[in-house]
């Protein structure tokens, strides 16, 4: 697996998320869309998602490699601490290990929200055919999660019919006088100013860090100096890089190492 880094979705990644899942579209019963969304429909699902919910791209070194995103599991308010997950990766880098760390991620978004319990919606087949195998399932088991539904033959593409499975995992226990759910938005405004010193001390390890500007990263961080970044960046100012993003000190709001 390449170096990668998880960030917050944009509309502006819309085309590349629409090409994404497009091939799964027209070349596999994963989804039981028939044609593909235009990048206008995507970007209209990623301002709607994100109003409530996390949305994350993947990168490699070059560009978008993948997206997971959460919504409503049901939309009256009872149903408020569920949610349901959904992840889609290239599929030329499908089984290269992208899959576990931005779905991880997701879910520690969510559980800060006060979410209790997840839901992915997966297409199965009769018999793995050329359009559609049990990979979904057996990697949402990996990760946890449980079959809890079953529907027969309730899908119907490429003149064969699939049936559809819930999966479910529980982030935490039910408590009896849960707190109200906070929207993800409010999650990263209200993010608390956290930036431990040495800055140094992150070199190497795993962060989750948000900007002054309310951007959210995942990744591997990679230190550098105010010497560096006057030599490199023109700005006299120590900070952190993940992937191809550079965050300043100044510009940190908070920062936190990643542990399993």
């Amino acid at each position: 697996m390449e170096d990668y880094s998880i960030r917050s979705a944009t509309v502006d990644d819309a085309a590349a998320l629409s090409e994404i899942y497009s091939y799964y579209v027209r070349n596999t019963a994963v989804t039981f869309e028939i044609e593909p969304p235009s990048a206008d429909e995507i970007a209209r699902r990623i301002h709607s998602y994100t109003k409530k919910y996390p949305y994350l791209v993947i990168e490699d070194e070059d560009d978008i490699i993948g997206f997971a995103f959460a919504h409503a599991f049901r939309e009256r308010p009872a149903y408020d601490y569920a949610a349901e997950v959904s992840i889609y990766l290239r599929h030329d880098v499908r089984h290269s290990g992208y899959g576990k760390p931005i779905y991880t991620a997701l879910e520690r978004e969510l559980g800060r929200m006060g979410i209790c319990s997840l839901y992915a919606c997966i297409a199965t087949p009769d018999t793995e055919d050329e359009f559609l195998s049990e990979d979904s399932p057996r990697f949402h088991a990996a990760l946890g999660y449980r079959q809890c539904g079953a529907f027969r033959h309730c899908g119907r593409k490429f003149d064969r019919w699939y049936n559809m499975i819930w999966m479910e995992k529980i982030l935490r226990d039910s408590p009896d006088h849960p707190a109200p759910i906070i929207p993800y938005p409010e999650i990263i405004q209200k993010s608390p100013v956290s930036v431990d010193l040495p800055l140094s001390s992150y070199d190497g390890k795993e962060i989750r860090l948000i900007t002054k500007y309310g951007d959210l990263f995942y990744g591997e961080a990679a230190h550098f100096s105010a010497e560096y970044g006057m030599h490199e960046f023109g700005r006299e100012e120590e900070g952190i890089q993940i992937g191809a993003y550079l965050s300043y000190i100044t510009e940190i709001k908070n920062i936190e190492e990643v542990t399993s």
